[in-house]
């Protein structure tokens, strides 16, 4: 005879999360809960439901739950309702009335929910992608308030190797395929992990936290390094809510790399987000983790008593062995105890959600970078060693030097150590091509916008300006704010999107009396080599360093 512990089985996920709050609702990890277990769940004969908000077809009227709880219909008011009661809003508005004898199988259930949940009496198994991600296969975390099935869960945990094994051999990868350092060996280097702008990690007391107010701590991370690297969240094209890092601390750079080759150089010294996963993975790289803020989701005081840790678990959570074992049933099928099916498919995730995330079969490790020659005039084209300084918003080349690509753009260039005694300046000079009168560029150096651009055409540009070295300073970070300035901006309907064409850099070492480091010197060129004019205008230049040299 079977017996059941279970009468019904729900599926849901974080209806508050919906249009009537002004958020997207992404129905789609639901409707992957149903498609998963509903053969298991079906084969042990146990009824299944979705519970979904109106605005995906469901009976949950989401705009009057947040007028009961009298919260704004807003995001800032989803983010208090992340941890509201629900339990007095039972059986109104569409939200179900829960009994013992139900179990809840969620996606990204909130503090609120998991507590309606066990306040009914019921029983949840909460489920996600597991934050370790660098592995051949993606994993599930799990977690519940339900002795039984946290048993279940135990049994089919991930064992801890896995994961340490699959990051040596992503290290190995990396250190055959790349450079063991970022940009410079020299530097020491903290990172910091953008993350997605609506995200239920980035609640926290209620209320969705920003980069803008971990400035604090950020800064005092970032005093124990000469550069804190940003590293944007790759499915996150916004990044206002990164700019007021690069205002606030000086020593600030970004970039576009492999998060697994960032984690896997030998100088980075730390990792730093809110709340992001990737802090979960940096410690099977042996970097120390920061996380800026305590995320309601996984804060102990805010999740019912019974409820378990997460553990990592295989696709094996939908297979007939493991909802019986978890649904306490015997006697299925006649067998008295439950069969284990090994043959469940390794890739059933992969296959599920076709995306990788960070892990990138084709990715590159960490590139070469070249030390700037001070005086040297560099050209940005492919070959060119220029080409490695770019390191975060850059598209590729034209015809005249490489192509900006966003609202932000940044320059990395190592620095060769400074002659003694040092210099009174470092003079830089940065030519540039705007794609259209009408786009606005912007250079930042150590958070503050550099004065002097000064127009040499119709939309070429160029910015000169000096900077006094401090004692030690290794690399010169140039950042680029990229914006439309023409009537409506960029946002203009049929307007060409902002951008500018790098096309050459050179950095010169100064005193009181001209140029005290030089390029190295090329073979002379013989007058009937040169032409006329390109010969005059060398002349001129020369006279004309010379003149600054004596007035300056």
């Amino acid at each position: 005879m079977t017996t059941r512990r279970f009468h019904q089985v729900i599926l849901a996920d974080d209806f508050f999360r919906s249009p009537a709050n002004g958020l997207q609702h992404h129905a789609a990890n639901r409707r992957f809960l149903r498609g998963f277990f509903d053969t298991a769940l079906g084969r042990l004969g146990l009824p299944v439901r979705e519970i979904a908000p109106l605005s995906d077809g469901g009976d949950i009227d989401v705009a009057r739950l947040m007028k009961r709880l009298e919260l704004p219909c807003t995001p800032a008011g989803w983010a208090r309702a992340c941890i509201a009661d629900l339990l007095p809003l039972a059986g109104r508005e569409g939200l179900p009335m829960l009994e013992p004898g139900c179990l809840v199988i969620g996606w990204g259930l909130t503090p609120a929910l998991q507590h309606f949940i066990d306040g009914s009496g019921a029983s949840y198994l909460d489920i996600e992608i597991d934050p370790r991600r660098f592995t051949e296969h993606l994993h599930f975390c799990a977690r519940t308030n339900d002795p039984a099935i946290e048993a279940a869960l135990r049994a089919l945990r991930v064992d801890e190797e896995l994961f340490w094994n699959h990051a040596s051999a992503l290290q190995g990868r990396f250190a055959r395929h790349g450079m063991a350092s970022l940009f410079d060996a020299r530097l020491r280097v903290g990172l910091f992990f953008g993350q997605s702008l609506v995200d239920l990690s980035l609640v926290s007391g209620g209320r969705t936290m920003h980069p803008a107010g971990v400035i604090a701590p950020l800064r005092e991370l970032a005093s124990g390094v000469d550069l804190l690297v940003i590293k944007p969240h790759p499915y996150e094209p916004a990044l206002h809510d990164l700019a007021p890092i690069a205002r606030a601390i000086p020593n600030v750079a970004w970039t576009q790399g492999n998060t697994y080759a960032l984690l896997s150089a030998a100088n980075v010294h730390f990792a730093s987000s809110l709340s992001s996963s990737v802090l979960t993975e940096a410690r099977y790289f042996r970097k120390p983790a920061h996380a800026l803020i305590c995320a309601d989701r996984s804060a102990a005081a805010l999740l019912p008593a019974a409820c378990s840790d997460w553990m990592p678990v295989g696709a094996a959570l939908g297979s007939m062995d493991f909802m019986a074992a978890a649904c306490g049933m015997s006697g299925v099928n006649g067998d008295a105890a439950p069969k284990l099916f090994p043959a469940w498919p390794a890739a059933a995730i992969d296959r599920a959600f076709l995306l990788r995330w960070g892990l990138d079969d084709q990715a590159h490790g960490l590139p070469e970078v070249a030390e700037v020659q001070p005086g040297r005039p560099y050209l940005f084209h492919p070959g060119s060693p220029a080409t490695s300084w770019l390191s975060h918003g850059w598209s590729g080349f034209d015809g005249e030097g490489a192509r900006s690509e966003g609202e932000l753009a940044c320059l990395v260039v190592p620095l060769p150590a400074l002659p003694h005694p040092q210099p009174h300046r470092v003079e830089v000079r940065i030519d540039y091509r705007s794609n259209a009168k009408a786009t606005g560029v912007h250079a930042m150096f150590d958070g503050v916008v550099l004065p002097g651009q000064r127009v040499t055409g119709a939309r070429r540009r160029s910015l000169v300006f000096e900077i006094h070295p401090v004692a030690g300073r290794k690399c010169l970070v140039l950042q680029f704010v990229v914006a439309g300035t023409g009537p409506g901006g960029s946002a203009r309907r049929g307007a060409v999107r902002p951008a500018f064409t790098l096309r050459k850099l050179q950095v010169s070492l100064r005193m009181g009396r001209g140029v005290i480091s030089a390029p190295p010197q090329a073979r002379p060129a013989r007058w009937s080599e040169m032409s006329p004019v390109r010969a005059m205008t060398r002349a001129f230049r020369a006279l004309v360093d010379s003149a600054r040299g004596v007035t300056g």
